[in-house]
């Protein structure tokens, strides 16, 4: 049962969608009309600006957490926190009260493996982090991070590397037109060095 509660704790808090509420109480607006249509930190950022972008972030991240304390509390051990970020990632995507259209989760999924995880975690990350700078995408890099962290778990806790590769595959699900893209050669680059370059004043 605690494993139930655990997705079931995660599923709602994953359901707090802070891109819309966010839209809806400080731009009035629906972030969803506009851009990608992805209520999401990139998206946020992309169409309203950094400063939103960050606060979609921030709250994203914030519910993670929060879901995952009461769980770690709630129900004492490591493989309830990865059923709390099966649900996390399933109300993320899958919002109910939103008719089931949600964002992509990388938020959720980053601290969920750095909490569940840390050391694997930040190593998976970091390598994504390259991979974003290097191929000035924003798709492939968090599925490969993921993809890299489940295998990893797998080898270590069979039950748990199959609660990750199923929030793995959600992901797929949901970035699955941006893959297309990619490989299309539609895909939108994001040159993230270039960003930094210029935030520290050095000629690009």
């Amino acid at each position: 049962m605690a494993r139930f509660w655990s997705i079931l704790i995660g599923y709602v808090f994953g359901n707090f969608l802070f891109a819309m509420i966010i839209g809806r109480l400080a731009l009035h607006t629906d972030p969803t009309k506009y851009g990608s249509g992805n209520p999401g930190t990139a998206n946020m950022g992309a169409v309203f600006g950094k400063k939103w972008g960050i606060l979609t972030c921030s709250g994203d991240l914030l519910k993670t957490a929060i879901a995952l304390l009461i769980v770690h509390f709630a129900f004492p051990g490591k493989i309830n926190l990865a059923y709390a970020g099966l649900g996390l990632i399933l109300g993320h995507c899958f919002p109910i009260w939103n008719h089931f259209q949600g964002g992509k989760g990388v938020a959720v999924a980053a601290l969920l493996t750095v909490v569940y995880d840390w050391k694997a975690g930040i190593i998976t990350l970091l390598i994504a982090l390259v991979l974003t700078a290097v191929m000035q995408n924003l798709t492939i890099p968090p599925l490969v991070f993921m993809i890299l962290f489940s295998v990893f778990e797998f080898f270590k806790n069979q039950e748990a590397g199959i609660i990750f590769l199923i929030i793995t595959v959600i992901m797929i699900f949901k970035f699955w037109k941006d893959i297309i893209d990619f490989f299309t050669d539609h895909g939108k680059k994001v040159d993230i060095l270039y960003s930094i370059k210029k935030k520290l004043g050095i000629k690009v």
